[in-house]
């Protein structure tokens, strides 16, 4: 099993990296963390736990040092759909990168840092913008884990709004993707969209759940899940160019995922 280190990545995220990987994983990267750097070891990296925009500084003053010290090498990101300028129709990488709150504000920032890095030191750089990923352990607010919690309990699932859509993709095959990457070992910088490519409304999400969990829950409108900053009406990924060049697409499918979400809440909740 190889090695990698993780930061700035989701807690709910781990355990799906830990099953196919050894990870030295860190929440928030720091200067203490300088020794963790090895280049032989890849750095998989995300943009969460970054509180304030000082937060991203700090975090690219460490992996400056750390490619200035030669011991940084292969780095994948895990960034995000937000980076991109709204549109109503599929992503493609080469679209406009212009976020519009503070999650795809930061997420592109920290692509500026990595891509500067990766030109500057010479090192590589996969970028992995990620749509919707859902599965085991990740829990409420997120859509998914809040549908199916709700479903199991007869609850009552509270929804800004059921007309926007996304883009959802299991978290196996995220990390079925990470593995073929640091397998082909990929140079230079690169750029993927990563997401099912099929776009699905909240509501068409919910309708689903029902149906394939055979449970119930009541659905109301709650104008405090309007969130406060800009939220994208139309999220879905155009994946082509990750099958052309990388041979990757998901293999789980919605329906698939949720029945095995739910099985792991199921069982969170011991029913």
């Amino acid at each position: 099993m190889s090695k990698v280190l993780v930061s700035n990545v989701e807690k709910w995220v781990t355990p799906h990296l830990e099953r196919a990987f050894q990870i030295d994983y860190t929440e928030q990267l720091k200067h203490s963390n300088y020794s963790s750097f090895d280049p032989d070891i890849p750095y998989i990296i995300g943009f969460e736990y970054i509180g304030e925009f000082t937060d991203i500084g700090s975090l690219g003053d460490v992996l400056t040092l750390a490619a200035q010290s030669n011991k940084l090498k292969t780095i994948i990101y895990l960034s995000s759909y937000g980076v991109y300028a709204p549109k109503k129709g599929q992503f493609k990488e080469s679209d406009v990168v212009c976020p519009k709150n503070f999650v795809g504000t930061r997420a592109a920032i920290l692509e500026d840092i990595l891509v500067y890095l990766a030109n500057r030191y010479s090192l590589d750089l996969t970028i992995l913008r990620l749509f919707n990923p859902y599965g085991p352990y990740q829990l409420s607010p997120y859509v998914v884990p809040t549908v199916l919690e709700r479903i199991a309990s007869s609850g009552t699932v509270n929804i800004g709004d059921s007309e926007k859509v996304r883009d959802f993709f299991y978290i196996s095959d995220l990390i079925d993707l990470i593995s073929l990457i640091l397998e082909k070992d990929p140079k230079g910088i690169d750029i993927f969209n990563v997401g099912s490519g099929n776009p699905t409304s909240i509501s068409t999400l919910i309708t689903r759940a029902q149906e394939i969990t055979g449970g119930e829950c009541d659905v109301l409108f709650d104008a405090t899940k309007l969130r406060e900053e800009y939220d994208y009406d139309y999220a879905v990924a155009d994946i082509n160019k990750i099958k052309k060049e990388l041979g990757w697409e998901p293999k789980v499918s919605l329906e698939e995922g949720l029945a095995l979400t739910y099985q792991w809440i199921l069982g969170r909740s011991g029913k």
